[in-house]
């Protein structure tokens, strides 16, 4: 069973989707991760790219940011995630996008959309991670100083740079990592 660890909403239950093949951040990472964040999110506008069920964007919501547009192709995850931010009260928060994620991230350009973090748990060893940070600074999606939180598999290694990307932190929970990338200017 997955939760909201802290913020307005600390508690309450996020439903999951049995039998598809998602593969929620577990609690232990969660908490991790939004340790770290913590002093940016009030305010702040999310994007959170391959969102299943929403544990990230929702996680976010209720600790102060503003706005959530999460990003899901799944329908079975996507009717999940509409129920989990019905429950929580976080519909007119939250924006779904129910588009494969190299669809969506033009479509958010077009609205000139930009974010302040940006959460991505692609699948595993399907090689999401690259592109799609390439397309995140190419679509010009995320503020100057801006946050990219990559979940992969540990034994994968990400460039240190990507476009206007720059990793400033790595963290290692047991079979999955995090990588920390801030938009400035690279230097290699």
């Amino acid at each position: 069973m997955l939760r909201i660890i802290s913020g307005e909403r600390k508690g309450r239950v996020i439903k999951t989707v049995a039998g598809i093949r998602t593969r929620p951040t577990t609690d232990k990472v969660k908490e991790s991760l939004f340790n770290i964040l913590q002093s940016r999110l009030p305010g702040s506008y999310i994007l959170d790219l391959f969102s299943g069920t929403g544990n990230l964007g929702l996680e976010a919501l209720s600790r102060g940011a503003e706005k959530a547009v999460f990003v899901e192709k799944n329908q079975k995850a996507l009717q999940v995630l509409h129920e989990n931010c019905l429950s929580l009260d976080y519909a007119e928060y939250a924006d779904i996008l129910p588009y494969d994620v190299r669809k969506a991230l033009p479509l958010l350009s077009e609205k000139r959309m930009l974010f302040d973090i940006v959460f991505m748990d692609p699948p595993y060893n399907q090689g999401f991670e690259v592109p799609t940070i390439q397309s995140l600074d190419k679509d010009n999606l995320v503020r100057h100083n801006g946050i990219l939180v990559v979940e992969h598999l540990a034994q994968q290694e990400l460039p240190r740079c990507i476009g206007s990307f720059s990793r400033y932190d790595f963290r290692k929970y047991g079979n999955t990592a995090i990588s920390f990338y801030r938009k400035e200017i690279c230097h290699q």
